[in-house]
């Protein structure tokens, strides 16, 4: 038998995936615990793009690796029409998820990673397993947790000292953990910089189409073209993430050929090809279909309605977090009550205060240290979308209480009880912990 010391150091276990898992043992234990670690869209399929899924059930034959050319046509052309992207199909490459793909670039571009600090929890694992090291960028609650040019230029520069080569940023808006969304005017002086710096740009937006804020998604490649890769995905707009359907344009140049061959290459020895029954639903998923439009930008609005008030509720407790604009996440600080966390429950770190939301008030969340954050910043990651629907039958009745123009208070009280619910309990916790300090 091989030793254990020739297996090498194991990758970082997605924290996301890892909440979901428990959150289901201790519910069937009996607990009555509620989901806030594991950011997934509850909303049925659309009857349009479920009628196509079943149409190809029979689809069974490999597929072209870079994914079929009527639906990166597709793609390229709802980039066009929805995010005022210049795309073409030949700089589309579909994958089994968004995740595969992000992996692909990674493992095709040269240098080292930068990432805001705080970041989704895989982008690090991704970078471990292709060789690269992370840098991590620091950024202030002043402004939002969102990476400035002078934050960037910094981080480059720190990067640099230590030795590395940084090559590759990551950046993500509307912005998981919390769900900020980066302004216009911000993306076009981070762009300068990479460009400047040879910097190649991820833009993962694959939470671009639930913005619900006052300001509309930009994506970075429009300052940036030649040096960004968008991915992208059906996962959060159209609640599929089990389908495993994700995309990625690459630029549209040399660089960019040399880049899609490349991750057409990963693709090819490691998912083949996404499946194909998925593919073929896909491109009416991506159509210039206006009832499927309809349906994306309600299931936004009840995103917002949801995390808007519960931020609202953290402004009325004195929770600092910033004011998310798309998504269906949270970051709130518990920094407040620092002292009496210690003193009381013997809490000094964001694990020990995500462990004890969930031991005191059945709450589920994660600690802000599994996106990079300071342990002691007391930071937290709540997810949203799991309190106004556990089923299909509950997710239409919130949507058909905004079809019927219920007022947002009026949706909430009648066909979101999960969400009242959480209110009660952080306001208990709260009120356990005192006033803050």
């Amino acid at each position: 038998m091989p030793a254990i010391s020739s297996v090498n150091p194991s990758p970082q276990m997605s924290s996301t995936l890892a909440i979901n898992t428990k959150v289901r043992a201790l519910r069937a234990q009996g607990h009555s615990v509620l989901q806030l670690g594991f950011g997934e869209a509850r909303f049925p399929v659309h009857p349009l793009v479920l009628a196509a899924l079943k149409a190809h059930a029979a689809e069974r034959s490999y597929l072209p690796v870079a994914g079929l050319p009527e639906l990166r046509a597709a793609i390229a052309a709802y980039y066009r029409r929805r995010m005022g992207i210049n795309a073409a199909a030949g700089q589309v490459i579909v994958g089994s998820g968004s995740k595969s793909l992000l992996f692909a670039a990674l493992h095709a571009l040269k240098g080292d990673l930068l990432l805001p600090i705080p970041s989704w929890v895989s982008y690090e694992t991704h970078a471990f397993l292709t060789g690269k090291t992370t840098h991590w960028i620091p950024t202030s609650f002043e402004n939002n947790h969102c990476l400035t040019a002078e934050d960037l230029a910094a981080g480059i520069k720190a990067a640099k000292t230590a030795g590395a080569s940084p090559g590759i940023l990551i950046l993500n808006s509307p912005h998981n953990p919390t769900g900020v969304m980066y302004p216009p005017a911000l993306l076009e002086s981070l762009a300068q910089v990479a460009k400047a710096e040879n910097i190649t740009i991820i833009s993962d937006e694959i939470y671009a189409l639930t913005a619900y804020g006052d300001v509309p998604h930009t994506s970075i490649a429009r300052y940036y073209p030649e040096g960004t890769i968008i991915t992208g995905g059906l996962s959060k707009h159209l609640s599929l993430g089990g389908w495993r359907l994700g995309a990625a344009i690459v630029p549209d140049n040399e660089f960019g050929q040399a880049l899609h061959r490349y991750m057409s290459a990963v693709a090819g020895a490691i998912w083949t090809t996404a499946a194909a029954p998925i593919q073929y639903a896909a491109i009416v998923a991506y159509s210039n279909n206006p009832e499927i439009d309809a349906y994306v930008d309600a299931c936004t609005a009840v995103h917002g309605y949801v995390t808007g008030y519960l931020y609202g509720v953290m402004q009325a407790l004195h929770i600092p977090a910033p004011q998310p604009a798309g998504g269906f996440y949270l970051f709130p600080g518990f920094a407040p009550w620092r002292a009496a966390l210690a003193e009381k429950h013997h809490v000094r770190t964001s694990q020990q205060l995500a462990d004890l939301l969930l031991q005191e008030a059945n709450c589920a969340t994660l600690p802000g240290s599994d996106f990079g954050a300071d342990p002691l910043d007391l930071t937290l990651r709540l997810a949203t979308s799991y309190l106004y629907a556990q089923t299909d039958a509950e997710a239409e009745a919130v949507l058909e209480a905004h079809r019927n123009n219920l007022s947002p208070a009026d949706l909430l009280r009648q066909t979101c009880p999960g969400v009242l619910e959480m209110e009660e309990r952080l306001r208990q916790f709260v009120a356990g912990l005192g006033k803050p300090g």
